[in-house]
């Protein structure tokens, strides 16, 4: 939020977003909204149909962060298998590194092993 957004005001923007995202708190006397929790954003674009909301509100991404939940139900505890699961894939990508030097130098780089 770029400025305070009070009132009746602060009722619309919460609506304008996924349940838990924007909340209305009492501060002084004055209905204000905050943001509560940008991860539950769903990337509702819906607060940029409101004139009333232009300028006081800016929406943005970090474009390379992510969040995932590993879950498991066998014995194996969800960060053993996130580091088993990255394991692997180091070794698919230097087996496909490999490939790649093989098919750009001619050669039998992957012989050479």
């Amino acid at each position: 939020l770029l400025e305070d957004i009070t009132g009746e005001d602060a009722d619309a923007l919460k609506e304008c977003f996924a349940p838990g995202v924007i909340e209305v708190v009492t501060e002084k006397g004055v209905r204000k909204a905050r943001v509560a929790n940008a991860r539950k954003d769903t990337v509702s674009r819906e607060v940029l149909r409101h004139k009333r909301f232009e300028g006081k509100v800016r929406l943005t991404r970090v474009r390379d962060h992510f969040i995932f939940n590993v879950e498991s139900t066998g014995i194996i505890a969800p960060e053993k298998l996130v580091s088993q699961a990255l394991d692997v894939l180091m070794e698919k990508c230097d087996i496909a590194k490999a490939a790649l030097a093989q098919a750009t130098s001619g050669g039998n780089a992957m012989d050479e092993e």
